[in-house]
């Protein structure tokens, strides 16, 4: 079967449970952004290890469990991450060595914020924060800006490689991707939309447009560091779950981070 049609197929698949896992949100968006944090601690842990920077295999399960801790502990976020920190220097401590140790211990601490706390701060918007839905229309918008991008690009792309980390990149694409949401934000507000207030609507603009593809080149740069293709060969046509999440990890981030400050 060819790249596209495997593509297609997946996504006619698994997009219906994602949707309902959003529109849901309570336990099913928690068991959804587990399986990323699984699958995507043993991506990472594998990944890292290509590029020779042996993280031990208890992360494998130590992620998810911290992932799980910040969704239900949300108010105790900084604990959290103080314990990771703390967790991920015993072991450079432990069985120290001179060249070895230390990227290691950087390695296990991006691995917890990128495997653990994201997603769970991806669930927090879906469990905590208002208004409801916000975090569909975030997904939502992530895929409008990933079509958008990727069709501008194949079609009028001819300024590529404005990072080294994704040579394919074109400049024209990823200035749609990023007028995108800004068109449909306008859109919204021609049409009276008020399902969801316009300040928000407007960090989901930002954060799809924006951060949702720094996600993307962020995930770049990991898997030229490690010298792979895929993340993993998981999902057919798409790679790992971390190629199918990269958006919108570092776009969620960004969207809990911002309604957090303007909610203070």
């Amino acid at each position: 079967m060819k790249e596209l049609g495997k593509r297609i197929m997946i996504s006619v698949i698994f997009i219906p449970f994602l949707i309902l896992a959003l529109y849901f949100e309570g336990i099913p968006l928690y068991l959804m952004f587990l399986i990323v944090s699984i699958f995507g601690a043993q991506e990472y842990i594998c990944m890292m290890r290509k590029a020779e920077i042996r993280i031990s295999w208890p992360w494998f399960a130590l992620y998810p469990l911290l992932y799980s801790l910040w969704v239900y502990y949300p108010r105790h976020g900084m604990s959290i991450i103080w314990l990771g920190v703390v967790l991920a220097m015993i072991e450079p401590l432990v069985k120290w060595h001179e060249d070895k140790s230390v990227p290691r211990m950087m390695a296990i601490v991006f691995g917890l914020i990128y495997t653990a706390l994201m997603p769970a701060m991806i669930v927090s918007i879906g469990w905590y924060e208002q208004p409801k839905k916000i975090l569909l229309a975030l997904i939502l918008m992530i895929w409008i800006v990933d079509t958008a991008a990727y069709f501008v690009g194949m079609r009028f792309g001819k300024k590529r490689n404005i990072t080294p980390v994704s040579p394919k990149k074109s400049r024209e694409g990823f200035i749609a991707g990023f007028l995108a949401p800004i068109l449909i934000l306008f859109i919204l507000y021609l049409s009276g939309f008020t399902a969801i207030p316009m300040l928000p609507m407007v960090l989901v603009s930002i954060a799809a447009g924006i951060f949702g593809q720094l996600g993307d080149l962020l995930e770049s740069m990991l898997k030229r560091f490690c010298k792979v293709k895929d993340s993993s060969r998981l999902i057919p046509g798409h790679g790992g779950i971390l190629d199918r999440t990269d958006s919108i990890l570092l776009a969620g981030a960004f969207l809990y981070s911002a309604l957090k400050i303007i909610n203070m």
